[in-house]
């Protein structure tokens, strides 16, 4: 479309049956995310767009919206990753610079801020770009019955994985974790606008098992590779028992792995003081607050695949007594995706990763 054609703006402050189906996607893969916006609250603005980054951990576009007087305001637009975005359909050249465009989502906290949270968009053509829990899962679905019928032993691990993400939003409730007074108080004294997240410091374990990005699984006779898609974290571990340390970097510790039968048992320890090494804000151990952990965590993974093989199950147990009471046990399910799944690379932009909370901030 040519030209600026006049737009305008729609804030509503009921909850929406849009909002209610994207809650889950919405709260999961970006970080403090209530914080800067209103879950249970819908957004509709149109515009002329001005500026487009798709980038990573999450994206920005800027529109020039007509207010209600006349006057022309410059909203910005944040959105998912590199990588869910590629799943609706969206990249950098979706959009272009002064084209006319819908877009629906979640309102700022901050009262008059024009600053939205985008799940919908949509082009004066009708073209659509939209959020709905099936959009986790790649352009190839999941695997079939078929594909997995030849896989036994190691084999039936080595696939790429979506995670099965869960209706709770994890927002502002009671943590899961028996924390002792110092984990309380790491908790209580979380800061939403000083995370590092913000730094481009990716989750750890358990956290980054809870994000809803892919996750493959490689297998040889001596070693598994794990490969978190989110900020492409790689952990390869010997099979033998051996310990070995992350490719990433020390803060996932030194990892030993063995087979237990059917599964796969992995133990991790040598964690450095992480400040959200137990639980990111995003995750249902952490429900809104990052929690710490210390040196002395211990990380133990077991993985198991379901008899049909579509499944994943990953059985955790967290030991930090710098943090925690007793010993705290949980799991995470994935499902098998399509044979050729393609990972995408995660390059974390740290301008990004600030804006978010410094526009949203009071």
């Amino acid at each position: 479309m040519m030209g600026d054609p006049v737009m305008h703006k729609t804030i509503a402050a009921s909850i929406c049956c849009l909002a209610l189906g994207l809650l889950p996607l919405i709260a999961r893969a970006h970080h403090s995310f209530a914080v800067n916006f209103i879950i249970d609250g819908s957004a509709e603005i149109q515009g002329v767009v001005r500026d487009i980054r798709i980038r990573n951990p999450h994206s920005i576009l800027e529109l020039d919206v007509t207010a209600d007087n006349g006057t022309t305001e410059r909203w910005v637009v944040e959105t998912h990753a590199i990588p869910l975005l590629l799943r609706v359909g969206i990249d950098q050249s979706t959009f272009t610079e002064g084209e006319a465009l819908t877009v629906r989502g979640m309102p700022s906290r901050v009262s008059g801020r024009q600053l939205i949270f985008g799940v919908e968009f949509e082009k004066p053509d009708g073209t659509l770009y939209s959020w709905r829990p099936d959009t986790l899962v790649p352009a190839g679905g999941l695997s079939t019955a078929a594909e997995n019928s030849t896989r036994s032993g190691l084999d039936r691990f080595a696939a790429v994985w979506g995670y099965e993400a869960d209706p709770n939003p994890h927002i502002d409730a009671q943590s899961p974790l028996p924390l002792n007074a110092a984990g309380l108080n790491a908790r209580s004294n979380f800061d939403p606008f000083n995370t590092s997240a913000m730094q481009c410091i990716p989750p750890n374990l358990p956290g980054i098992l809870y994000v809803p990005y892919l996750y493959g699984i490689s297998l040889d006779d001596n070693a598994i590779r794990l490969h978190h898609e989110y900020f492409s974290v790689v952990r390869s571990i010997p099979l033998g028992g051996a310990v070995a340390q992350a490719e990433l970097s020390a803060m996932f510790g030194q990892a030993s792995a063995r087979v237990d039968g059917d599964s796969i048992v992995i133990r991790s320890s040598g964690f450095p003081d992480l400040e959200a090494g137990m639980a990111t804000a995003f995750d249902p151990n952490g429900v809104g607050a990052d929690v710490p952990s210390s040196d002395r965590k211990v990380f133990t993974e077991r993985y198991s695949v379901s008899e049909d093989g579509q499944t994943l199950t990953v059985d955790y147990q967290i030991e930090d007594p710098t943090y925690l009471t007793a010993v705290y046990n949980g799991r995470t399910q994935w499902s098998r995706l399509a044979d050729g799944t393609s990972i995408v690379p995660f390059e974390c932009d740290p301008a990004i990763a600030s804006q978010s909370s410094q526009q949203a901030g009071p």
